[in-house]
């Protein structure tokens, strides 16, 4: 079953790299074909027309030149249409390569390693490598909008939300399962985010302009651009007149110059932060526009998709307007229309004979009553596709691995601390390199021993993040996998604080601290806790896990905790707690020490350290 569905991926992996590479070769050769062609044309309008024109048939030599000139504009057209072609297939085959390259956990060539979602004092993400050089977020995210990076963060989090559910965990799964049934459709959608210069930008200062309040005083009434106009037609007659003609004053259309000089002068501090808020986001816009209309076209069966598309549908009586693209398009050539101002050269010309910004701003106004308010929405929801996408990328990843059950039909909190996987392994280690293991915990608590380097940390790591999985709504690296909805808190990657005067030990009571404090919530908990008190002395080390497994032994509570203390395996020491315990061992020949990383049931009785040390020459 698992060699037939990385098969069957493989075979599909390498019929889309020949399908691109063929396009794209057969589309160079076209262009190497127009490119001649150009070349031809032009000098055929130089030597015909100079020729033609050297025998005195100047009429025939201007329409000669003409006719080439004329079909070469075509071919320019035509050949920057290639081009434009040949740009996507080379970013498809940048995307395929990637799309390989998450296979391989080859994390150097995946673009977005999401370090700006890190945080060292969240409850797991840190512990749990969600974010970050070589995470979760690094493996997964095709996202190519600001919308849609928070979006998959945020759908990432979803384990420490008191308040998600069964049902929306199902409706994210329906959905990434229906996405990732087109691989050729996801790629395109990447590609064409990935096209635009700056599309991950955060847009929230458009946004701050585009949903300001009603009411405000316009900026430029349809009034006042009458008037513009009317001044601008006066200039031109008057200008004419006195110019051309004689019958005017030429003082007459300098003074409309002068007054609309001043005009110019006295608006733009007033237009200046709206042209700032929205001239900066032209080819950002132009990516929304395309990623939106995508969208619109997009068939969709599961119920979150098709939320998201009737989103950007708009509702029944909003489609005066047309949908989101349509609306984003009209943005976008408004935005084109400021640019041009940016030269200070046309800004001069247009502005003080035309009074061009007025027109910019009362456009611009206009579409900001009409279509600013739902501007947030229409991101949000291309946002939620996005990650929705990038969630998919799991299923190629992991084909032989399948969605988790949430337990069902059981409300009782205690029944929701329960957690069961059938051949799990950690999704961040290649698969050539995983140890899957059979695990499950319905109720009390593991106590997980075994010497250094033989996989302790990695089973909690594997156990956390396949729950972070779940409850995101994607596949989890397991045959199967059954859990009820918990929240979950971990204490591993403890370091010491120097600059707020933390000790190492110190920093791990207030982690500890957390995880009882979500205990006494109530809420249905699994927590993970690596080398228990690693920074203190073995009695305080032993008392301290013993108040710990007291507070934390409830019956909603489920959790495994890593230790090297012996004596918090003895049987006096676990009476009163419902613990269960697991190990890890190795193995030792003259070629040196073997980890196999299989969970075995009970207590480990092996040690490795002194054999570490004399490996590295320390006796």
């Amino acid at each position: 079953m698992e060699d037939t569905a990385i098969s069957k991926r493989d075979r599909q992996f390498a019929g889309r790299l020949k399908e691109l590479s063929g396009k794209l070769a057969a589309e160079k050769a076209v262009s190497d074909i127009y490119s001649n062609v150009r070349m031809l044309l032009f000098l055929g309008a130089v030597i015909s027309g100079g020729l033609l024109w050297y025998l005195d048939l100047n009429i025939v030599a201007a329409v000669s030149f003409a006719v080439f000139a004329a079909v070469l504009f075509v071919i320019v057209l035509i050949h920057a249409r290639c081009k434009r072609q040949i740009t996507l297939l080379e970013t498809l085959l940048s995307i395929q390569g990637e799309c390989q390259a998450r296979t391989e956990h080859r994390f150097d060539m995946l673009p977005d390693p999401g370090e700006d979602f890190r945080d060292k004092n969240h409850d797991f993400s840190d512990d749990l490598d969600l974010f970050g050089a070589q995470s979760l977020f690094h493996l997964i995210s095709t996202a190519q909008t600001w919308y849609g990076r928070k979006t998959l963060a945020r759908f990432l989090l979803t384990a420490g939300r008191q308040d998600k559910t069964a049902e929306e965990i199902r409706k994210r799964q329906s959905a990434v399962r229906e996405l990732s049934q087109d691989l050729p459709a996801m790629q395109e959608f990447q590609a064409a985010g990935r096209l635009a210069r700056k599309s991950a930008e955060d847009p929230r200062k458009l946004l701050d302009y585009v949903q300001r309040k009603e009411g405000e005083q316009p900026l430029a009434s349809f009034g006042f651009c009458l008037l513009s106009a009317g001044m601008t037609l006066t200039l031109l007659v008057t200008a004419s007149l006195a110019w051309i003609v004689g019958s005017v004053p030429s003082f007459i259309p300098l003074t409309i110059i002068v007054v609309q000089l001043i005009l110019v002068a006295l608006n733009y501090q007033k237009f200046k932060p709206v042209f700032a808020s929205v001239e900066d986001f032209y080819s950002q816009l132009s990516a929304y526009a395309e990623l939106f209309e995508r969208i619109e076209n997009a068939s969709a069966s599961s119920e979150i998709l098709m939320d998201t598309r009737n989103v950007l549908l708009c509702s029944e009586d909003n489609r005066s307007a047309g949908g989101a693209s349509s609306r984003v398009k009209k943005l976008h050539r408004i935005c084109l229309f400021i640019q041009a101002r940016s030269q200070p050269i046309l800004f001069f010309t247009l502005n003080v004979f035309f009074l061009y910004d007025n027109y910019c701003i009362f456009f611009l106004e206009k579409w900001k009553k009409e279509s600013g308010s739902q501007l947030e929405e229409y991101m949000r929801a291309l946002g939620t596709w996005e990650a929705l996408m990038s969630l998919s990328t799991l299923t190629y990843i992991y084909p032989e691995c399948s969605f988790p059950i949430l337990t069902e039909g059981k409300d009782e909190r205690e029944a929701q601390a329960y957690f069961a996987a059938q051949r799990m392994g950690h999704p961040l280690i290649p698969v050539n390199r995983q140890v899957r293991n059979d695990f499950s915990l319905t109720d009390g608590i593991a106590l997980i021993t075994g010497s250094n380097m033989s996989g302790k940390t990695t089973l909690l790591r594997t156990v956390g993040i396949n729950a972070v999985m779940a409850y995101a709504g994607t596949v989890c690296c397991a045959d199967s996998l059954k859990l009820g909805l918990m929240q979950i808190g971990s204490s591993m990657r403890i370091a010491d604080n120097l600059g707020e005067g933390l000790s190492t030990f110190y920093a791990e009571l207030l982690r500890i601290e957390k995880i009882i404090q979500k205990a006494r919530s109530g809420e249905p908990l699994l927590f993970l806790i690596d080398e228990i008190f690693r920074g203190t002395n073995s009695r305080d080390r032993t008392d301290g896990a013993k108040i710990v497994l007291k507070n934390l032994s409830k019956p909603w509570i489920i959790g495994l905790m890593s230790t090297h203390d012996y004596e918090l395996c003895t049987p006096d020491a676990q009476s009163g707690f419902e613990l269960s315990n697991y190990h890890f061992s190795e193995k030792y020949d003259e070629q040196g020490i073997h980890f196999d990383y299989r969970l075995t049931p009970g207590i480990s009785i092996s040690a490795n350290a002194r054999y570490l040390m004399q490996m590295i020459g320390i006796e």
